[in-house]
């Protein structure tokens, strides 16, 4: 055996060794990272995981969880370039076209977010939060008819979830389906009695549909939970107008003017003088 082969196994064995202690390496920064991260360090876990991807720059998961912390650090165009990275390593991750949908809605990007979820439904059918998000991200645009139809989906899947109630009633009230909102918020306050907001939508819906008794109960309820809400307040102002009581109405807009809603000084101004 020469002298040269003996240098070349020499070689490949020292570089087999140097890539195992690199794998290790990455895998320790990773390990740090996912550490940092669950004490919601989002800054220094990205910093672990930027040491992983360096040394192992096919690491998906470092990928996956890096965009994850510049989602809590508020850099969303970073989040979507490593969920972006993470789909290029590993296609078939549903999770990571989950995650950078969430990031293109909160980019402003609606309709990129809904293909996501498309593909994340696609390869997973049966995760509860890519119906809520996508139905959310539907409702935003407008497609009210589609978002419910997310949120029945999600409902057979998670049958007592409160958030998907309340959903369903912001687009089944949209949708001008004033009893089946009143029915969803119903469900939430079941679920979750102490819900303001569910309160507050309700109370407001009950207004429109001239129930005065049912839509002040549920304010004033609201604000007895909350009592910094002030649209509770501005709603249930507007409702005590529409039926004669300006007194207590300008009352409810002072309290909702003096909680910074801007809107209110213009509604005492036109009608409390």
């Amino acid at each position: 055996m020469t002298k040269y082969f003996l240098f070349v196994i020499a070689c490949l064995i020292n570089s087999k060794a140097f890539c195992q202690a690199d794998t290790t390496k990455a895998i320790r920064y990773y390990q740090l990272g996912i550490k940092d991260h669950s004490a919601r360090d989002y800054q220094s876990a990205a910093k672990k995981f930027d040491t992983a991807i360096m040394i192992n720059p096919n690491y998906a998961m470092a990928y996956y969880y890096r965009a994850v912390d510049k989602l809590y650090l508020k850099d969303i165009k970073g989040a979507i370039d490593d969920d972006t990275k993470v789909i290029e390593l590993k296609p078939a991750y549903s999770s990571a076209y989950d995650n950078r949908g969430y990031s293109k809605y909160l980019s402003g990007d609606a309709q990129g977010a809904i293909q996501d979820y498309d593909k994340a439904i696609a390869l997973n059918p049966k995760v509860v939060k890519v119906y809520i998000n996508r139905g959310r991200a539907k409702s935003h645009i407008g497609n009210y008819q589609d978002a419910i139809a997310d949120f029945n989906k999600a409902l057979e899947l998670s049958p007592s979830n409160p958030d998907i109630y309340f959903d369903l009633g912001i687009s089944k009230g949209a949708m001008n389906d004033y009893k089946g909102a009143i029915e969803a918020f119903d469900k939430v306050l079941k679920l979750r009695p102490k819900d303001d907001k569910a309160l507050l939508y309700r109370g407001a819906i009950k207004g429109l549909e001239n129930d005065y008794a049912g839509a002040i109960e549920d304010l004033t309820q609201c604000i007895a939970i909350n009592p910094d809400n002030d649209m509770a307040y501005m709603s249930r102002g507007g409702i005590r107008f529409d039926h004669d009581d300006k007194t207590d109405a300008c009352a409810d807009w002072n309290k909702a003017l003096t909680l910074g809603n801007k809107e209110a000084a213009d509604l005492i101004s036109k009608n409390c003088k």
